[in-house]
């Protein structure tokens, strides 16, 4: 008898150990499987938040596709504003020259209306008077002679 209560201390030992260690073991599964929910909860937070960066990221890259495109074509307003300008420029310069000049060409255009005020006097003329006029036009001319 005094076996069967050792056996049975030792069987009752046995199984208090095996408790407790079942007990310790199994409050550690449970803290793992709230550990292991916490992360996941964690993991599928970090998702959503992701899935807003990846959102947002493509608004603003849209955003910049549309910003790009609009400084090319104001780059290209630029340009030809640019060009325009040079050509205004360039016009500008012909004008001052023309300017600077002008009394030369109305000097110019003085001389001409001469000439053609005179051509038109000629030309209303007869000519059988012309050589006439031609005489009287010389003797009118007065030769200078050196005095020695």
């Amino acid at each position: 008898m005094d076996e069967e209560i050792i056996k049975h201390d030792d069987n009752s030992t046995s199984n208090f150990l095996t408790r407790t260690t079942i007990r310790e073991a199994n409050h550690h599964l449970q803290m793992l499987h709230k550990h292991n929910q916490e992360l996941e909860q964690l993991v599928n937070k970090q998702k959503e938040e992701l899935k807003q960066k990846d959102l947002i990221y493509m608004d603003l890259y849209k955003a910049n596709q549309l910003l790009e495109k609009h400084c090319q074509q104001l780059q290209i307003i630029l340009d030809d504003r640019t060009r325009r300008l040079q050509i205004y420029e360039r016009k500008d310069r012909l004008f001052r020259e023309t300017l600077e000049l002008k009394p030369a060409i109305e000097s110019l255009l003085d001389v001409l209306n001469t000439f053609e005020k005179e051509d038109t006097i000629l030309s209303s003329i007869p000519i059988q008077t012309l050589p006439a006029l031609k005489q009287k036009k010389n003797m009118n001319i007065v030769h200078k002679t050196d005095a020695v």
